[in-house]
């Protein structure tokens, strides 16, 4: 099992999710959203959310039958789900908190 806030290389990632490291390099520069970092000496340096997402990628790819296209759109769709759930969190969270001012209002 992988260690809570652990950074793995290229070739550690490699095994971990079984793509080729080349196919790794091609996928980072075909989606925006993986974007590992780098050391000092310019190696990419992965972490868990960095894993997750390669998975996310090849289940994608693999099992779903997406081309590189094709999951590119997914991806971004998926993210508009996300930011309009995110959206709808805030209104909620912001309402209570209103209500709570109100509350507070009246027991002073």
């Amino acid at each position: 099992m992988k260690e809570e806030g652990k950074f793995y290389h290229i070739g550690e990632v490699s095994k971990i999710t079984g793509i080729a490291e080349h196919i790794l390099r091609y996928w980072e520069k075909e989606f925006s959203y993986l974007k590992p970092i780098r050391d000092q000496k310019g190696h990419r340096i992965y972490t868990e959310k960095e894993i997750e997402k390669i998975n996310h990628i090849k289940f994608l790819i693999y099992n779903e039958g997406y081309k590189i296209q094709g999951v590119k759109k997914k991806l971004r769709g998926e993210n508009k789900k996300e930011n309009r759930k995110k959206e709808t969190e805030i209104k909620f969270l912001k309402k209570i908190l209103k209500e709570l001012y109100g509350v507070e209002k009246c027991l002073q």
